[in-house]
Formats: structure tokens, sequence, C-alpha cells
């Protein structure tokens, strides 16, 4: 009995956590580079940009994976953060793995949208304790059904 109650009250917990970032309008999403989480570096632009992809592969097979760019119009946003903006920012933190449960049409469409602001946290690259933000754009569709 203890252990329905245990599963009843996460299960509720979570869903309840998912409604609250499903109104979120800004979202952060820690990186770490690994076989199902990519980052590609493209070549470098004649305007001096140089464009970046994250791809995260959130049930580890190739037709679930969220991509994000580096948003072109955001660049001077990106920044370096430090410890305490990732502590006083965690309500607002989505891990990719925290989504599994959930269908990834349903994710694109309430969580990675375009209306919605979102940062890569990206660990991959620490300088002095501190780790860089990024602000990217979501490159996935939602289709809905009119």
């Amino acid at each position: 009995m203890k252990i329905l109650f245990f599963v009843l009250l996460t299960n509720t917990l979570y869903s309840q956590n998912y409604e609250y970032l499903k109104k979120l309008d800004t979202i952060y999403i820690p990186f770490k580079q690994d076989k199902y989480n990519v980052k590609v570096d493209y070549p470098e632009e004649k305007n001096g940009f140089k464009n970046r992809s994250y791809i995260f592969n959130y049930k580890k097979k190739d037709e679930n994976s969220f991509y994000f760019e580096l948003d072109r119009n955001k660049v001077l946003e990106n920044r370096e953060i430090k410890k305490t903006f990732i502590e006083k920012n965690k309500k607002k933190t989505i891990t990719i793995n925290s989504l599994r449960e959930f269908d990834s049409q349903d994710i694109a469409c309430d969580l990675f949208n375009r209306s919605k602001i979102i940062y890569i946290i990206d660990f991959t690259e620490k300088r002095n304790k501190n780790v860089t933000l990024y602000r990217v754009m979501p490159m996935g569709v939602c289709f809905s059904i009119e």
C-alpha cells in the first residue's frame, strides 16, 4: 500500500511540475555532451557568425530528438554564468532525461515552441568555474490538428 501511495504521489507531483513548465516563458536546458547529446559547430559564415546546433536524443532513438540552434538575432545575450545563476533558476531548468515519459510531439508543442525563450547551459565550455549560456531557437515542428 505504501508503494502505491508513493507512486501516485510522485506521479502527481511530476505532472504538476510539467504543467508549471508549460506556463513558463523562459526555459533553461543543461547540456553535457555524450552519446545521445551532441553539439555541432558549423564553419564560420561570411558575416563572421558561427552557427551551432544542439541535439538532444531524449529516448535514445533517432526519431526522438530535439534540435536547437543559436539564435542569430540574440547572439549578444550569450554569456558566462556562475553556479549561483543555475541554482537561482532551478525551477525553470528542464533536463531532457526528465521528459522521457512524455510524447515528443507534446513536448515540442508545449515546452519547446518558438513563443518561449530557451537557453542552453553548456557545461562543456567551463571557464574559471563558470559555464556558458546560449540563447537558442527550437528547430522542431509542432503538428496540430484543426
